[in-house]
C-alpha cells in the first residue's frame, strides 16, 4: 500500500475452497465451501448469491480485502486442473446467469 495517499495494502486470498489458514491460530475457524462448479450446477442463483455473500463476509472478517476468484469461464475440455473453480462449466447460458 501507499499510506501517504491513503491506499491500503492488499491482503489477497484464494476463494476456491475457503480462506487459507496460513496462521496456526486460524486452523479450525474457516468454512470449507463447495466448489464453484458444484454451486453453479444447482441452477439456483439465490443459493449461489447466499454462498457468495457468505464467502465475502468470512474473508472480510478474517482480514482479506481482495479475493482471487471466483471465475466465470466456458470449459470445453474437462481435463483442465482448475475447472472446479469456475461457475459456468461447459454451459454458456449457465455461465451468463451470474453476470
Amino acid at each position: 500500500g501507499i499510506p501517504t495517499v491513503g491506499i491500503p495494502p492488499l491482503y489477497m486470498q484464494d476463494s476456491s475452497g475457503g480462506f487459507r489458514t496460513y496462521w496456526h491460530f486460524m486452523v479450525g475457524t474457516v468454512t470449507v465451501w463447495p466448489s464453484l462448479l458444484a454451486a453453479s450446477c444447482t441452477w439456483n442463483p439465490g443459493l449461489v448469491n447466499k454462498m457468495a455473500a457468505g464467502i465475502g463476509k468470512e474473508f472480510k472478517d478474517k482480514g482479506a480485502n481482495a479475493i482471487l476468484g471466483p471465475g466465470v469461464n466456458v470449459q470445453r475440455v474437462a481435463r483442465g486442473g482448475r475447472n472446479f473453480e469456475y461457475l459456468s462449466g461447459e454451459d454458456p447460458y449457465l455461465g451468463a446467469q451470474p453476470v
